[in-house]
């Protein structure tokens, strides 16, 4: 016996010398790290025996990244290098997790530029030095290490080294998809993540970022074929019902309104405030249609929640984490509510208080039907709050002009902003909240709470005044409000009285004299529930989750229809796709040139509509702008001459163009 264990002991040591065993504990100390900061506490290193199957399996995931090294006589450089992609990866996530909820996962990296824009909200100067820093020198040291890092000299020839090390590699990779297989099965590893911070603390962080990396888009089934299309489709017209709006000039207006980060504060077990912090929107709950919606996201991911509310699409049978705006629907187009209306004469039109680029809205709007985009580069005596964010009230007005801006009825797809993190940890200077908040968390939680408690409350003023708008213009219509997602608080389901942290509320006014019901569902059944009690039945996806939501065969339906309509034959179509992608015009105002010429040591130009997001032009050469007013704008740097061409472009800090309208001279 003394025999066998010594030998098992010197092969033990033996391995531990060899270039895989090495690998393998630099697989275990990286898979530590990450856990670790995934976690966000030491917890990671008691992974390896809370759940040692789990902890193993994202070892081994590692483990086959290194495995490029068995193919390089740089074998130091190349395990530096992927062991510093694993551990930067496993601290942006950790720094995202610090201002958001959600994980990070590889669709964030289609929102990098994004990110860039909102990144001094949640960091400050010298954060965002430090990083910088911190990535030169890693670039740096990584140079350097490929300088003068240590070669390894290999006796094997070079068809026999990668011969050896392909089946070293192929071995790694086996090993890695057979504990995949056996795994998800077993119920030890998910497939579909419903809560995706969940599913990082409890799958491990390397095996979720890689779902991520290779999951995206909508599976296809193995069920999808023309015939099953045809199935769904007869079973859908065949239960049809009658539509109940002829045309536009019967019709009422519909005003989407999503509200950011918005829920009702009373859910949160304990907390006191020293008045009713939405007294607003709990009127309007107990007199008209109201519940609550569950929508995809949590913390963070509004253009989700958007997502869904207009395509009637689940965003869960996506890949985890992905954002559609920002991979499918850059170049699809899909059905939507705003298709819908089209097709029954609105005027259809999306209204946001923030930049035209985030989340490629300016791009992605024209492919969901919509006519114009309002952002925020086209409003003028916009009021902003403490931490930058565009005040909701100019929403209002806003949407009135839209209203005006057609003789027909109006589909406004609107998106609020106010109420966006990150939330200050120190009340800003000068600001006097209204409301105080006691029994929240301690120190700096409690101010970001009672910051974030006075904006919700701003929003709910603004909502008083738009129902109070709309009921006295002699127009009939049906304002659909809701939010869409809860605010990036350490909230799990035990800290709310009732409901869940991926629920919030929505209520729907009216002053057409609908029936108030009560109902929660899921977001992307919103707009359906709310043409159903219209008697809008436009559009496949609308009459499926009307007429199909009771099938015990509804969601998988639902994932195969999807699947169809964005990545299929259109089948359900009859095999071409009936939607073409609007020329979406930016702004409902026309901007207009008038007049240009040269005075004292600038240039006025003279028009309508301008503002502080204005930019003169000369012959594509840019002009530092001041705005003097709506119908004035001074530009200066550049001479004036005859026949010189005078743009006028709209951009915001991004300096990406939205549009241009040009004068000559």
């Amino acid at each position: 016996m003394k025999k066998i264990l010594f030998w098992c002991r010197n092969v033990a040591c033996a391995g531990l010398h060899t270039e895989v065993g090495k690998m393998i504990i630099l697989s275990l100390i990286i898979n530590m790290i990450i856990e670790c900061l995934n976690h966000r506490n030491l917890w990671g290193l008691a992974e390896l025996f809370a759940n040692p199957v789990v902890f193993l399996y994202n070892t081994s995931i590692i483990f086959l990244t290194l495995c490029i090294g068995f193919f390089t006589t740089r074998k130091v450089f190349v395990y530096v290098m992927i062991s510093a992609i694993w551990i930067t990866l496993a601290v942006i996530n950790f720094v995202v997790l610090s201002a958001r909820k959600t994980p990070f996962t590889a669709m964030d990296i289609y929102l990098i530029k994004d990110a860039v824009k909102v990144l001094p909200v949640y960091l400050n100067v010298f954060q965002i030095i430090l990083i910088v820093i911190g990535i030169i020198a890693g670039i740096a040291g990584l140079v350097f290490l490929w300088i003068k890092g240590p070669k390894v000299i290999i006796a094997q020839t070079l068809k026999r080294r990668i011969i050896f090390s392909s089946v070293k590699t192929v071995i790694a990779g086996a090993v890695v998809t057979a504990l995949t297989v056996i795994l998800i099965p077993a119920g030890v590893l998910g497939r579909n993540f419903g809560n995706l911070g969940i599913a990082y603390r409890h799958y491990g962080f390397a095996y979720c970022f890689s779902c991520s990396v290779v999951g995206r888009g909508i599976s296809k089934s193995g069920e999808y074929s023309q015939e099953y299309i045809n199935n769904i489709k007869n079973n859908i017209e065949n239960e049809q019902a009658d539509n109940g709006v002829v045309n536009s000039q019967e019709a009422p207006n519909i005003i989407f309104l999503q509200l950011e980060s918005f829920f009702n504060p009373d859910r949160v077990k304990g907390v006191k405030f020293s008045q009713d912090v939405l007294p607003n929107m709990k009127r309007l709950s107990s007199e008209y249609s109201a519940g609550y919606i569950s929508v995809p996201c949590f913390g963070a991911g509004t253009a989700n929640t958007e997502f869904e509310v207009q395509t009637g699409i689940n965003l869960d049978d996506f890949g985890p984490g992905e954002y559609p705006y920002k991979t499918v629907l850059q170049s699809a187009i899909c059905e939507s509510a705003a298709y819908d209306l089209k097709n029954l004469g609105y005027s259809t039109h999306a209204l946001h208080n923030n930049d035209g680029t985030f989340y490629n809205r300016n791009k992605v709007f024209s492919h969901l039907g919509y006519d114009t985009f309002t952002s925020i580069e086209y409003m003028s005596d916009i009021e902003y709050n403490p931490i930058g964010w565009a005040k909701d009230s100019i929403l209002t007005g806003e949407i009135a002009k839209i209203l005006d801006s057609t003789e027909g009825s109006d589909y406004i797809y609107t998106i609020s902003v106010q109420g966006h993190g990150d939330y200050p940890s120190q009340m800003p200077e000068n600001y006097n909240p209204e409301i105080k908040v006691e029994n929240f968390f301690d120190g700096a939680d409690k101010t970001a709470f009672e910051y974030y408690i006075n904006q919700i409350h701003e929003m709910d003023k603004f909502v008083g005044e738009l129902v109070k708008y709309l009921s006295e213009r002699d127009e009939q219509t049906i304002l659909v409000m809701y939010g869409d997602h809860l605010p990036g608080f350490n909230f799990t389901n035990e800290t709310l009285s009732y409901g869940n942290i991926y629920q919030t509320p929505y209520v729907i006014w009216d002053n057409i004299g609908l029936k108030r019901e009560y109902k929660n569902m899921e977001a992307y059944q919103l707009s359906s529930y709310v043409f159903g009690r219209l008697g809008i039945t436009e559009g496949y996806i609308n009459k499926y989750h009307q007429k199909q939501k009771d099938s015990t065969e509804y969601l998988k339906n639902l994932k195969i229809l999807e699947y169809d309509i964005l990545y299929g034959d259109h089948d359900i179509y009859g095999g071409e796709n009936p939607y073409q992608a609007t020329d979406l015009k930016m702004g409902t105002d026309e901007i207009k040139i008038t007049d240009a010429y040269e005075y004292s040591d600038h240039i006025c130009v003279e028009g309508e509509n301008f503002n502080t997001f204005s930019v003169v032009f000369v012959n594509d050469k840019e002009c530092t702008t001041v705005a003097v007013n709506g119908n004035m704008l001074i530009a200066k740097g550049i001479k004036l001459k005859k026949g010189d061409k005078v743009s006028v472009v709209q951009r915001g800090k991004d300096k990406i163009e939205l549009s241009r309208v040009t004068f000559e001279n």
